[in-house]
């Protein structure tokens, strides 16, 4: 990664936490890598798909209560698992931007790049095309990481891709 990225990516990290809590966690993970925020941004990213889910049980077993027909059952589940949820966008923010925060302390702090658990973890869970997209989204506005990376969220103004 360039300077100019790096410093792009830290001028954008710096857009949503202090300088302080910033060059804290530079200088906390540099050298040792980012296994602690790539689980932390799994675990955010894994929870929001789970709460989608269990939203669309709770709406399903609700219809099926009702003695509602199967067809409204699986309809009410399926949209109420796919309506994005009022925190979705900050869940999905705070968890790309772990992300993009964990490559950058790797790729400054001269990891060997297989053992950046971030670029891992993004590679194994979404591939390629979505680190590309992450890094793309890195070096621009953090708020809208969600919607590049395809999480489900649509911000005010824009259209689900």
């Amino acid at each position: 990664m360039a300077a100019g990225g790096g410093d792009t990516i830290a001028a954008q990290a710096l857009r949503h936490v202090s300088d302080t809590t910033w060059n804290a966690l530079v200088e906390r993970h540099r050298g040792t890598g980012c296994e602690a925020l790539a689980t932390l941004a799994r675990a955010l990213l894994d929870g929001k798909k789970s709460l989608h889910g269990m939203l669309g049980n709770a709406v399903g077993r609700l219809l099926a209560a009702l003695g509602r027909p199967r067809i409204e059952q699986v309809f009410a589940r399926e949209l109420a698992a796919r309506i994005p949820l009022p925190f979705g966008q900050e869940v999905a923010v705070a968890a790309r931007g772990l992300q993009a925060a964990g490559i950058f302390v790797c790729f400054t702090g001269g990891a060997v790049m297989q053992d950046c658990a971030c670029l891992r973890d993004l590679l194994e869970h979404e591939g390629r095309a979505q680190f590309e997209n992450l890094l793309q989204g890195a070096l621009h506005d953090w708020s809208e990481l969600p919607t590049r990376m395809h999480d489900g969220v649509v911000l005010p103004g824009h259209q689900r891709p």
